[in-house]
This record gives C-alpha cells, sequence and structure tokens, in this order.
C-alpha cells in the first residue's frame, strides 16, 4: 500500500502501513498537520480530503464535516485507517508564518553583513518559534524569524506532549523542535547575510515541557505528582551537539556554526525558563516596588514580586488564548481575525495582514466574546443567546463562502481560559500579600497579550479594572530575556538571583483558587 500526499501543488509518497493512523503515518514521514487534540479526534483541525482510496467514515468525521464533505472524501487524519492506495491532499491552517513578536523587534533589520560577531536568542513556545539575531558589539538586533512549533502534530498543550512522549512519542517530539531550530537558525543567517562563522553564542528560553523534549530527557515524572523535572538548571551544550542528527542530513548546506548553546534555567516544571527569563527582561530582580508578569500563552504563567521576593504560579488557561479547541480557532497568521465589533447582531472584523478572513486567532476569541457580552447576546452565566445557541454567531464568510462562527463551546473554552488566569493572578497577590494598588507595574508578555485590547480584556474579567492604566504589553519577554542574557553586563547573575528568589505556588489544591476561579467564571 502506497500513500501519496498533495499539498501545495507537490506530491511525495511514501509506503503505508494498515492498522496505523494517517496522522501517526503522516507524523513519521514528517509531513506536518495541526491535531490540537492530540490525535483523539475532538479538536477536527487534522483534516484531510482523501482523493482517492476513502477510509471509513468515523463518528468523528460526522462530528466535522456535512454528509457533501464526506462524500467528496473529507475526514480527519487521525481517524482515518488507509487500507489501500491512496492520494491524499493535505492542506493546514498553520502552513502561514505566525506574527510572533519580541520586545526588540524593529529597532534594526540591517547591517548583519558588516558585523564582526553574532549572538542569537531562541524563544521556543508551545505554539510558536522566535529565533533573533543581535550583533555582539552593537547589541542591536539585525533579524528575526519566526514560525510554528511542529510538535502541534502530537497535540496543542504540553500536557498532550508529555502524553505522547511517555507513549514512545519522545525521540519523534526530540527530532521536530530541533529540526525546527536548526532550519530556523539557517533561515535566520540566509535572509540576514550573516557569516555563520561569526555565530558565538546561541541562549535558549522555553517552559519546561519544551526543554526536555529538545535534550530528549523523559517526561515520566513531569505529568504525575510530585511533577519532578529531570533538569530545569543551565544546561550547555554545542551546536554541533545538540544538531548532530540535522547536519548529517544536510551535509551539503550545513550552516559552519562552532557557536556554544545556554538553556536557561527554569524554576520549576510547570514554571520554565521563558518565565525566569521574562522576569530578566523586565527587571524584577532590581525593583523595590511589586510588579506583576502574565504570560498569556497556551500555559498561563505568572509572577509577582520585586528585588526581595518573588512568587511565581502556573494555571491550566488551555490553548483557548492562541486560537486552540475554537471551532474557527488558528494560530495568529494572515487572514486571522483579530479584531471584533458587533453592532444590532451584525459583526465586522479586521484580519492580520488585511487578508480575507480565514478563522479566528486568539486576540479576536477576547474580542468576540467581549463584544457577545456587551451586545447581551451572552449572558453574565456564559449562556449564548438562543437565536444562535444551535450554529453559533457568524463574524464572517471565508473567500470561499464558509461561514466563521463563534460558537456556545467557544464561549465555554474563554471562560474556562480568562476564569483561570484571572484566578491564579488573584491567588498569587493574596499569597504575596498585596492590593491592586500595590502593584507598581504589570507586564503582559506573549504575542497575545502583544496584540490585545486592554478594554475587552477587562471587559470580560480576565484582568481588574484597575490595572488598566499600569498595563504594558512586552510582547515575548522570553526572547527578550534571552538578548538580555547574552548582552548585558551580569545578565548571567541577575538571572541567577531570580531563580534563587522565586518560590512557587501550586493551585491544583488551593482553595482560595478554587474559590477565584468559580467567582470569575462569569462575565461581569
Amino acid at each position: 500500500m502506497n500513500i501519496t500526499v498533495i499539498r501545495a501543488g507537490k506530491e511525495t509518497t511514501f509506503p503505508g502501513e494498515e492498522g496505523v493512523s494517517l496522522l501517526q503515518q503522516l507524523r513519521k514521514e514528517n509531513i506536518y498537520i495541526s491535531a490540537a487534540c492530540g490525535g483523539r479526534g475532538t479538536c477536527g483541525k487534522c483534516k484531510v480530503r482523501m482523493v482517492t482510496g476513502a477510509t471509513k467514515i468515523t463518528e468523528g468525521d460526522r462530528r466535522f464535516f456535512q454528509e457533501e464533505e464526506l462524500r467528496e472524501g473529507w475526514r480527519l487524519a487521525c481517524t482515518a485507517y488507509p487500507r489501500e492506495d491512496c492520494r491524499v491532499l493535505v492542506c493546514s491552517d498553520d502552513e502561514s508564518r505566525f506574527e510572533v513578536v519580541s520586545e526588540y523587534q524593529g529597532q534594526g533589520e540591517a547591517g548583519a553583513a558588516e558585523s564582526l560577531s553574532y549572538d542569537i536568542g531562541i524563544d521556543i513556545g508551545t505554539t510558536t518559534i522566535a529565533i533573533e539575531l543581535v550583533d555582539t558589539e552593537k547589541t542591536q538586533i539585525l533579524h528575526t524569524v519566526t514560525d510554528i512549533n511542529h510538535q502541534r502534530a502530537f497535540g496543542a498543550d504540553v500536557i498532550s506532549r508529555i502524553q505522547a512522549s511517555n507513549e514512545g512519542q519522545g525521540e519523534a517530539l526530540k527530532e521536530s523542535i530541533r529540526r525546527d531550530l536548526y532550519e530556523g537558525i539557517k533561515r535566520l543567517l540566509k535572509e540576514s547575510g550573516a557569516d555563520a562563522g561569526r555565530v558565538g553564542r546561541i541562549a535558549i528560553a522555553g517552559n519546561t515541557t519544551m526543554g526536555h523534549l529538545l535534550m530528549g530527557y523523559s517526561c515520566k515524572t513531569l505529568g504525575v505528582y510530585p511533577f519532578t523535572p529531570v533538569n530545569i538548571g543551565t544546561i550547555t551544550t554545542s551546536f554541533a551537539e545538540l544538531f548532530e542528527a540535522q547536519i548529517q542530513a544536510d551535509t551539503e548546506n550545513a550552516p559552519a556554526i562552532s557557536a556554544g548553546i545556554v538553556l536557561l534555567p527554569g524554576i520549576s516544571t510547570y514554571v520554565g525558563a521563558d518565565i525566569s527569563a521574562g522576569m530578566l527582561a523586565c527587571g524584577f530582580d532590581q525593583r523595590e516596588k511589586p510588579c506583576l508578569l502574565i504570560d498569556l500563552g497556551t500555559n498561563g504563567e505568572m509572577a509577582i514580586g520585586n528585588r526581595d521576593r518573588i512568587l511565581v504560579t502556573s494555571t491550566a488557561a488551555g490553548p483557548a488564548f492562541e486560537g486552540g479547541n475554537i471551532s474557527c480557532g488558528m494560530g495568529s497568521v494572515p487572514g486571522a481575525i483579530a479584531g471584533v465589533s458587533i453592532r444590532d447582531g451584525q459583526a465586522s472584523v479586521t484580519t492580520i495582514g488585511d487578508q480575507p478572513p480565514v478563522g479566528l486567532c486568539g486576540t479576536g476569541v477576547i474580542e468576540t466574546a467581549c463584544e457577545l457580552v456587551k451586545e447581551e447576546l451572552v449572558d453574565e452565566t456564559g449562556m449564548l443567546d438562543e437565536e444562535y445557541f444551535e450554529e453559533g454567531f457568524e463574524l464572517a464568510k471565508t473567500p470561499e463562502g464558509e461561514p466563521i462562527r463563534f460558537t456556545q463551546k467557544d464561549v465555554r473554552e474563554i471562560q474556562l481560559a480568562k476564569s483561570a488566569v484571572r484566578a491564579g493572578m488573584e491567588t498569587l497577590l493574596l499569597r504575596y500579600g498585596v492590593t491592586y494598588e500595590d502593584v507598581e507595574q504589570v507586564f503582559l508578555a506573549g504575542g497575545f497579550g502583544y496584540k490585545i485590547d486592554l478594554r475587552k480584556a477587562i471587559g470580560i474579567g480576565m484582568l481588574p479594572e484597575e490595572f488598566q492604566e499600569k498595563t504594558t504589553a512586552v510582547g515575548n519577554s522570553s526572547l527578550g530575556g534571552t538578548i538580555r542574557y547574552l548582552t548585558e553586563d551580569r545578565a548571567k547573575e541577575r538571572l541567577a538571583k531570580i531563580v534563587e528568589l522565586s518560590s512557587e505556588v501550586e493551585l491544583s489544591s488551593d482553595k482560595d483558587f478554587n474559590n477565584f476561579y468559580t467567582e470569575f467564571m462569569f462575565f461581569e
């Protein structure tokens, strides 16, 4: 049995295995397709069209496709089990470049060819990857490249990837992220014109799971109590060692990089190096008054503190802030709806890049929820108006005329996410012993935080109104922290102090967190 994959006008054929899902076989062949639920048939993201050799229709298929689509051969790759030669059309809505931001982006995108030495900062997000080239002598950002983290094929969140690793996919997950970073670094050098031989150091930050998967560590202790990581300290290696397999497979085109690599230290299993790097970027260790960092990624990680004391925590916000588990959700790609206004039951939208609408990204999710509440089409309990309860509220149509809707399930997803973030924040404030007024500044981090309309985040109760004037969107603070680590004197010592000062507040059994979570589930 042969499987032929058609993608972007190109065809790839490989031997198929009977009894193995199409999604698993695509993963094995390094053919990316989004599977936010990890292949459990619940997210509907791994849509493919069986041009020939259509597989049996499953209940999962019927949930996501109309009868006409089923007749045309549309299936979920995770529940499709080919038994004969087939031709498969794969078209993932994640193929476009994500708009991943850094607080340093836009401060210089030229002059790389004139530099004598470079460093590279990398943020490994659960959803996206950002890589930045810096002039070592001038400490100037020269170029940035971004892409999606192709581990999304194994699930949208860290829990699903921990599970995939523990079920025998650890090597595939390791190779996936190493391949992404290797290709990203090559693209960075090519687009900037930088000499690979002049790259001196590479600093990497990411959450603890991303670090474990990158290094090939076992994840068996990450997902079970007491959630013990293999290593969250500073890890040093080299470009040649970390990317040995990629270099061997790319003999003729491998960049001549002899740089050392450092993975920045984290704080705990669920508060990783991305947060410690973010606190470095925001100067937590130099502040007299307490400030608050909220990183709105796939995980709701946050920290409060100053130069004397820091408390951190992580709350299971889920992937809704990045378009995951949303009916028409997607990443922040051109055409994703990011701005929404509703008047008299009619929606007007704006999209990333002013492209025709194709789906709904995290910012659009927040804006839609706020507008529906404001127009009283969603009540305080999160119930969508009866008129839209079954089919959802239509925001726009795709160029093909397909409706982009926001459903009752989507309302529940954003309720869960915003409540988790607000409850985690309130618990940190309580444990630290401060009020809203005592917090000097709030840093809203992550690509999502960079684009967010604060008024609408406050409008659904995700943030208190008292934070309106003291909140600053800092973009990708994790990436910003790697750049500071590479370019500022004593940054290594400062980061070590931040880690030492930090204590984790565990929320899973915290009574106050549970009370806050219930309270803020409602829309204000």
